[in-house]
């Protein structure tokens, strides 16, 4: 056996134009061999080291799909009935977040009312992980758990009020790119404003970032994105 396995890596050197006075070197030979099958360990385990590509992603009309999934950082706030809202809560369900306060003038009440209306057009089971919407308040000043819960009823009863201290809350926001700040209004009976972004944040049933809904908000659209991001596994692949 052992001379037919020497056969065979000569085989294989002559092959590659190695020089037959090389090959007849008794101490040579199995140094030769040894480093082609290290060779061939090495492909094997840079193989199983690449990970699979993902699938391609699917066409969408507003919704933007990352193209590498974004875990969280810890985070701790609560939610709009004083329970706990951390990282856990976003775990095997889809979790699609709107940011905003309650004295919001238009944006906010015109972005939820528009959350409420696609989630009518949402077929009864749009994936095997159900979808929950939630509000995070940007104003912690002004919003209570109380005054959260009645303005999230307003639009959906299913609806999650979220909110925390400042410093909790940039835990959240930051990572997914979310931009606010107090703007003082003279003469106003708001007396301040908050500027902030109107985009929504699609998270995955591991709590993780997947896609970006950017305004202006379309209902319909919206509904028809989901669905797709839903059923294509695309973000489960990442």
């Amino acid at each position: 056996r052992g001379t037919n396995r020497l056969s065979k890596i000569e085989s294989i050197l002559v092959d590659l134009d190695v020089p037959k006075s090389f090959m007849r070197s008794k101490t040579r030979l199995p140094i030769i061999a040894g480093a082609l099958l290290g060779l061939a360990l090495l492909l094997v385990a840079w193989f199983l080291r690449t990970p699979p590509p993902l699938p391609e992603p699917p066409r969408l009309e507003s919704a933007t799909l990352l193209p590498e999934l974004r875990p969280l950082p810890p985070f701790a706030l609560k939610d709009d009935q004083n329970q706990p809202f951390d990282n856990r809560r976003l775990l095997g369900h889809w979790t699609l977040l709107s940011f905003g306060y309650t004295h919001c003038p238009d944006i906010c009440p015109t972005t939820l009312a528009t959350l409420a209306e696609m989630k009518r057009q949402l077929p009864p089971e749009t994936a095997a992980a159900p979808l929950e919407i939630g509000f995070v308040s940007i104003d912690p000043e002004r919003d209570d758990a109380r005054m959260l819960a009645d303005y999230v009823d307003y639009f959906d009863p299913a609806f999650i009020g979220i909110l925390g201290d400042p410093a909790d809350l940039d835990t959240l926001t930051r990572p997914l790119g979310i931009l606010y700040r107090k703007v003082v209004t003279e003469g106003s009976a708001l007396k301040y404003v908050m500027d902030h972004s109107a985009s929504l944040i699609l998270l995955d049933p591991q709590g993780r970032y997947c896609a970006l809904f950017s305004p202006p908000h379309e209902a319909g659209q919206m509904a028809r994105d989901l669905q797709t991001i839903l059923h294509s596994r695309y973000c489960e692949a990442g």
